[in-house]
């Protein structure tokens, strides 16, 4: 009977989340008004330990068949991953950005193929959904991290989104 709950225990572990993840600021900018702006781009508090993001992405050129996202740094980690964000939702094979798509699909109507025609929205993307995608397969050090983003259309840069969270292992 025990070997069998250390089989089930071990199966199990990598759907335990070790961490806890809090936002710590958001930062969205528009490169062009004319294209784009952000009327909604804020942290709330759900309580003491936990927030969510709001971001809304009022899109005043209309349709997008052309997007491109970057992902400058990982602060502390250096690294350059940059990918066509329509080809992804074709055909999601990249594991890193799946992971980090599937942190905030459920929040938002980005969730289709291209063309968009419409604004986009990020809405309440709780601090639980990078807990539950990233802490379940990797244990990142303790401390602080910020994600930066660009996003391009017909490869002119439109705008920045840059996420400061804080991780505290359990």
């Amino acid at each position: 009977m025990s070997k069998w709950l250390l089989v089930k225990f071990w199966l199990t572990l990598p759907m335990i989340c070790f961490c806890h993840v809090t936002f710590t600021n958001l930062n969205c900018s528009s490169y062009n008004l004319d294209f784009m702006s952000f009327p909604t781009c804020r942290i709330k508090a759900v309580n003491r330990t936990h927030k969510y993001i709001s971001i809304y992405a009022k899109i005043n050129q209309l349709p997008i068949v052309d997007a491109r996202v970057s992902f400058g740094q990982i602060k502390p980690f250096l690294f350059d991953l940059s990918y066509d964000g329509c080809q992804f939702m074709k055909n999601q094979k990249n594991m890193f950005v799946k992971t980090f798509y599937k942190t905030f699909q459920r929040n938002t109507n980005m969730n289709h193929t291209c063309p968009y025609d419409h604004d986009i929205i990020v809405d309440k993307l709780f601090t639980g959904n990078l807990e539950e995608e990233f802490g379940r397969y990797i244990v990142i050090p303790n401390g602080d991290y910020a994600i930066y983003t660009d996003w391009a259309t017909n490869k002119v840069a439109r705008a920045s989104v840059k996420i400061y969270l804080r991780i505290l292992n359990k």
